[in-house]
């Protein structure tokens, strides 16, 4: 049986998923992180189905999401970067919370998302080598060009930036430290999933693929990295993407086998 618990963690809601006969012991930890509008509660089948493998699932809301929304933001585009980054800055808590427990086995922390949730991982493998793996679905590890897309998209409709453009200069210089493709030796060789569906209008799947190609000629081991791509596929992950995340997480991190 999977049991699900609500818990705030210093004020990070979130969602824990575990078989019930494992839930105190130290497992195999995976993080997921939702996309831009979405809440923890979205992502319960990647959660049910890695916690059926034997698997640790946090599930947290993001900065201005779910139980976090707040009443005064009526654009959560505008602020993205400082959601990522905040996000970025929350998975330390996490796992402090989890390591202080001693809930994470042999040190398995495997951390994925879905769109925003995706960059968010990958923006967080250059700070954090306690990272095992991670899974990025439908998101970009080029930060910086994806910020800077967004920005002149948000500047095309009209919509005014609360912030000068010395602050905004300031913002994109910031973003590089987090920008995946621009520091690609932090990811040091830890495997890394990639799926992406071939017609995605909102984060470009010719992200994707440039980073993989990236990523094969500077990575020792190319045999870390793992890409799938679907076509007649846009930006919504689908059941076959979830089902070969997990598979591969298995494979990756080798949770404890229980009886069901």
């Amino acid at each position: 049986m999977i049991q699900i618990k609500h818990e705030i963690w210093e004020g990070i809601p979130l969602l824990i998923c575990a078989k019930t006969n494992l839930a105190d012991e130290p497992l195999p930890t995976v993080v997921y992180l939702h996309g831009i509008t979405g809440a923890k509660e979205d992502n319960l089948s990647i959660g049910y189905l890695l916690a059926d493998r034997g698997f640790r699932v946090i599930l947290p809301d993001a900065e201005f999401h779910g139980e976090r929304t707040h009443a005064n933001i009526d654009n959560v585009e505008l602020h993205f970067f400082e959601i990522v980054q905040k996000g970025v800055f929350e998975l330390s808590v996490i796992y402090d919370k989890l390591n202080q427990a001693d809930l994470i086995r042999d040190h398995s922390f495997t951390l994925a998302g879905t769109s925003m949730g995706g960059i968010t991982t990958a923006a967080a493998l250059t700070q954090y080598q306690w990272i095992s793996n991670a899974g990025i679905m439908m998101g970009t590890a080029r930060l910086h060009d994806f910020s800077k897309a967004m920005i002149d998209k948000v500047i095309a409709r009209g919509i005014e930036l609360p912030v000068t453009k010395q602050q905004l200069d300031e913002l994109l210089a910031n973003i590089k430290h987090y920008d995946l493709s621009l520091n690609i030796e932090q990811l040091n060789n830890r495997p890394l999933f990639i799926w992406h569906g071939e017609e995605d209008l909102v984060v470009p799947y010719q992200h994707a693929i440039e980073f993989y190609h990236q990523l094969k000629e500077t990575q020792v081991d190319a045999k870390t990295i793992t890409f799938v791509s679907e076509k007649k596929t846009g930006h919504k992950v689908s059941r076959r993407a979830r089902l070969a995340l997990t598979d591969w997480i298995t494979a990756v991190q080798q949770p404890i086998k229980q009886e069901r």
